[in-house]
């Protein structure tokens, strides 16, 4: 019994902390829209929150840095801590050091860049990046991020999504592109095509100019956590018949040799 209670207590306390970062990386967020100072009030309106839970949030993050207060105004602006945060959070997590390996032999064997990605909102950000010494490709790093619509790692990830959340985001995206709806929608439906069809998805010179991408979904065991691994380089000698026999299947089973490290990882934590 003393045991239930106290596994009940723990997963409180986990509960507990996960919603208070949540909030705070909300408030953090709501200087993307536009970097310049803001009040609690402000934050209230952009994040939702409560103005009174904004004031425990914000006091939180001045003391350790991650927010500026501007006197007399009272207002906020993002501090010099915040450029480790991500960094930070992607050295301690598990899923890097599961993944790494098995990237690293894949990025050495094809000699490309391999890139494992979340999205956050309209972008993708890469948790993990390697390269092979011989690649030339785009100077990416962990905390990297790429637009979602113009990516393979992009669009495997928004294939992967629930169909109300992937109608959701695929308006937002629309409406985003404006007169480039149309190209940007062609793209994204023949890369569904190719993911129904054959579990990943190409993109040639979408994002910036003579570079290849393609992409495996990567939805962990929970089915809520949905990851893309991608593999991308310079368009120097690959055409896009070679990338699809030599380098998709390798990256298909790459993925799920991946998933399963991830899986076992996360249950020898809990």
């Amino acid at each position: 019994m003393a045991h239930r209670t106290t596994s009940s207590r723990r997963r409180t306390d986990r509960t507990a902390v996960t919603q208070t970062l949540g909030r705070g990386l909300e408030v953090l967020r709501a200087f993307d829209c536009e970097p310049k100072p803001l009040s609690n009030r402000g934050l209230a309106e952009r994040t939702g929150l409560p103005k009174s839970t904004i004031s425990r949030i914000t006091s939180t993050l001045v003391s350790l840095g991650y927010l500026t207060r501007l006197e007399p105004v009272g207002h906020y602006q993002l501090g010099t801590s915040v450029l480790g945060v991500g960094n930070a959070f992607l050295e301690a997590s598990e899923i890097r050091r599961v993944a790494r390996p098995l990237m690293e032999r894949f990025a050495a064997q094809h000699d490309v860049s391999v890139g494992l990605a979340i999205a956050d909102r309209l972008q993708m950000m890469y948790i993990v990046w390697c390269r092979s010494p011989k690649t030339l490709t785009l100077r990416l790093s962990a905390g990297s991020r790429l637009p979602i619509e113009r990516t393979a790692v992009g669009k495997a990830s928004l294939w992967s999504l629930p169909m109300v959340e992937r109608r959701d985001l695929i308006a937002r995206i629309r409406q985003q592109a404006g007169e480039k709806a149309r190209d940007i929608m062609a793209g994204i439906n023949a890369a569904f095509s190719d993911l129904d069809n054959y579990g990943y998805c190409v993109s040639i010179a979408e994002f910036q100019k003579n570079t290849f991408g393609i992409a495996v979904p990567l939805v962990l065991e929970d089915g809520r956590t949905i990851l893309s691994l991608n593999a991308g380089g310079a368009r120097l000698n690959m055409t896009e018949s070679a990338l699809r026999r030599s380098i998709a299947p390798d990256l298909i089973d790459t993925a799920a040799l991946l998933r399963a490290a991830i899986a076992n990882a996360i249950a020898a934590e809990s």
